[in-house]
């Protein structure tokens, strides 16, 4: 093997170390503080307020709004005239690029919140889902969420 293939062996052996060692005190982190939680899914709709770890210690936290598309469609509405037929139907093609770019990406949120949801047979909100495997419904605050889990778990990670 020549010299340039060694050092390119060397160089992706290094990477391939580098990624396994963050992955591992990512890990560790959460560990050391007692979580061994990887991902939290926080399932709510606009009106609820979702209170999030100080730090991330290792988690990967989502937060999906079931009603994004409904709140992005509502601050369209404001906006028509409430003229006449004609004036607001004017106003939608004078803007129709516009509710575009807001709408298109709230109506996707919101059809993947919809399916995760489905997915993980949420019937109500506010939920919070951890490790994709077990839902703790009725609060908003993550770590009030990992708490309920680790006590129905016996106190065990």
């Amino acid at each position: 093997m020549s010299d340039v293939g060694m050092h390119r062996g060397c160089r992706a052996r290094v990477a391939i170390a580098l990624c396994v060692l963050a992955c591992c005190i990512g890990t560790a982190t959460a560990q050391l503080v007692g979580i061994p939680y990887m991902t939290v899914e926080v399932f709510v709709n606009s009106a609820m307020a979702v209170n999030l770890p100080a730090a991330s210690l290792g988690l990967q936290v989502s937060v999906h709004r079931m009603d994004q598309l409904d709140m992005a469609t509502q601050a369209i509405d404001q906006q028509i005239p409430r003229g006449s037929e004609a004036e607001a139907r004017r106003w939608v093609e004078a803007n129709q690029a516009r509710i575009r770019r807001q709408v298109q990406p709230a109506a996707i949120a919101t059809a993947n919140a919809i399916s995760l949801a489905t997915h993980y047979r949420i019937d109500r909100l506010p939920a919070v889902v951890i490790n994709k495997k077990t839902v703790v419904y009725g609060v908003t605050d993550v770590n009030v969420a990992l708490q309920h889990y680790q006590a129905s778990r016996g106190g065990r990670p």
